[in-house]
């Protein structure tokens, strides 16, 4: 059985799209526009690759549901992806490795192991 080349076409797509998504997560533009680069990505990756799908999926013979139309919008959805995930300030997500992380730990875990130990498990046999 010879392998079609529009399934892949799809699996290439997918792979980009992936790597697209994994490149853009990992790096982080800020500037003056970034509001609105960040609502034309969401844009991007909330409606053509739905509408294409979902127009295949109910009228199979439609135009908007064929093979090109599902290549721009994957190229839609990387490049809207790119945009959301390259516009994260990340102020919020930063962790001060200065403080300590649980200083109330040694105090709940004595607590705890006295507590285990003065109430013993019931065994119960099946």
């Amino acid at each position: 059985m010879p392998v079609q080349p529009l399934p892949l076409v799809d699996l290439v797509l997918g792979v980009i799209l992936i790597a697209a998504i994994g490149v853009a997560a990992g790096r982080s533009f800020s500037d003056a526009h970034g509001q609105s680069r960040r609502l034309l990505g969401w844009l991007l990756v909330a409606v053509p690759l739905p509408l294409v799908v979902s127009t295949r999926l109910g009228f199979p013979s439609a135009a908007l549901g064929g093979q090109g139309a599902f290549l721009i919008a994957v190229i839609a959805f990387a490049v809207g992806a790119v945009l959301v995930l390259s516009n994260r300030d990340g102020g919020d997500e930063t962790i001060e490795s200065t403080a300590d992380p649980a200083p109330w730990w040694p105090d709940f875990e004595s607590e705890f192991r006295a507590y285990a130990r003065s109430h013993p498990r019931r065994r119960v046999r099946i």
